[in-house]
């Protein structure tokens, strides 16, 4: 295996959905035990929104009814395993229902924010978006 350039980072389109009163924000639970964001790695040539609606359906079974032009968050880290660093770029997203399909990538799936995190095992990336989540940054 080659070695990874040291200015090498995976982009990964990540969905931002929001509770109804817009305070906290929907994970899922991976086959692993460990909370993540809905999304995953852009394909070589995708537009951002393609992707992330591409990896919705893969992971919950549930084609997304909007996602925002722009991203609203851009969080980086490296992965628990393979310690490979990870560009995570967030969109708002609308999901129609939240009747997902369980994959090994979604197995449960809650809403949440820093005070109801605390007991769960959660990807270094989801750990930075509640530091930096702001309720009301996401007003309609």
């Amino acid at each position: 295996m080659s070695e990874i350039p040291d200015n090498f980072y995976c982009t990964s389109m990540k969905a931002l959905v929001l509770n109804e009163t817009r305070d906290k924000f929907l994970v899922c639970k991976k086959e692993t035990g460990v909370w993540v964001l809905p999304g995953g790695k852009l394909d070589y040539g995708e537009l951002p929104q393609n992707g992330l609606r591409r990896e919705i359906m893969e992971e919950m079974g549930i084609d997304a009814t909007h996602i925002a032009d722009n991203p609203s968050y851009f969080i980086t880290g490296q992965t628990l395993r393979t310690k490979t660093w990870v560009a995570n770029v967030v969109y708002e997203t609308t999901l129609p229902h939240l009747d997902f399909t369980p994959s090994d990538e979604c197995l449960e799936i809650r809403f949440i924010n820093k005070d109801s995190a605390a007991d769960l095992f959660l990807f270094p990336a989801v750990t930075t978006l509640l530091q930096q989540f702001d309720p009301t940054n996401h007003q309609q």
